[in-house]
């Protein structure tokens, strides 16, 4: 039994080849360079801000395809409903709440207002990071067991990082491997960024990551260079979605990829003013996170990170 499995089976990316030639909803998918596409071993997402608009399981007859029932109410709903003898009164209601059949575009759009609507700073701040930088090869990872730590310490349950990047590491005159990178994200609102002491939660959770993926390195690296090569399999299926060609050339048997000696594990900061962030306790406290994290990249706005 395989430790850590995101890559999908030859037989699931030839059933997601098949549905792009129908032109269907996949086919919009693919269109979509604002939508991720998250590859989880037996099934996939399809996020819009962090909401998981499609989940796509590999089966025998064919893709089993769900989205939840909260994606198919229209957030533009403005009329009144009549209260009759204690009963609402939704027959005409039902016809003009939800998206009944999925035609294209215009459904695709009406769910990714209705999932705005469910989507947290933190969530959007993610997924805002996670389409402007191509060398992101997967989001919202959850470990699949628990870590003990050597002071003894259990994490509650599996950890889980946001993000994931790719970028070149070892020789770069000979450019033949690269390194993947785990970054935690959090809105600067976000109580645990801080502490009274010196434990500060995000601390203790990056400590948690890095013991797990030391122990696991191999196998994380090994199944990775598998989800590469499925990413550029999909993008041939004409996703619109910029690929790094660091994922391209990991994908392609170009370059190793590596956790590097150490795994490293960064946090990224966002959602703040210009206020909040010159003030010096938040600056003092910077430093330490600094001190403790080695790798934190801070933006007022989310937009504007790069990794």
């Amino acid at each position: 039994m395989r430790i850590f499995k995101r890559s999908i089976s030859k037989k699931f990316v030839g059933q997601l080849e098949q549905e792009a030639a129908k032109g269907g909803w996949w086919a919009d998918v693919l269109a979509d360079p604002k939508l991720i596409v998250a590859l989880r071993g037996s099934y996939l997402n399809v996020y819009w801000r962090g909401q998981s608009l499609f989940l796509v399981r590999d089966g025998s007859p064919g893709l089993t395809v769900t989205t939840h029932e909260k994606y198919l109410i229209d957030p533009k709903l403005a009329g009144q409903v009549p209260l009759i003898n204690g009963s609402f009164n939704i027959e005409s209601l039902i016809k003009r709440a939800f998206v009944p059949r999925y035609e294209g575009p215009t459904s695709l759009k009406k769910m990714k207002d209705a999932a705005r609507y469910f989507s947290g700073t933190e969530k959007t701040g993610c997924h805002e990071i996670a389409v402007r930088n191509s060398n992101i090869i997967d989001v919202e990872i959850t470990f699949p067991s628990k870590v003990s730590l050597d002071d003894g310490s259990d994490d509650k349950q599996g950890p889980r990082v946001d993000i994931a990047s790719v970028e070149p590491y070892g020789d770069q005159a000979r450019g033949d491997q690269a390194r993947l990178v785990f970054w935690e994200a959090k809105a600067f609102g976000n109580g645990e960024l801080r502490a009274a002491g010196n434990d500060v939660p995000v601390c203790h959770q990056i400590e948690v990551y890095r013991k797990y993926l030391s122990d696991h390195s191999g196998a994380i690296a090994e199944d990775y260079t598998l989800v590469a090569k499925n990413l550029v399999e999909i993008k041939n299926m004409g996703w619109a979605r910029p690929l790094s060609q660091v994922i391209t050339d990991i994908g392609s048997g170009q370059r190793q990829l590596t956790l590097g000696h150490e795994p490293r594990v960064g946090l990224i900061i966002f959602g703040f003013d210009v206020g909040q962030r010159d003030h010096s306790g938040w600056q003092e406290h910077l430093k330490h996170l600094e001190e403790k994290i080695s790798d934190v990249r801070a933006a007022g706005d989310a937009k504007q990170i790069r990794i």
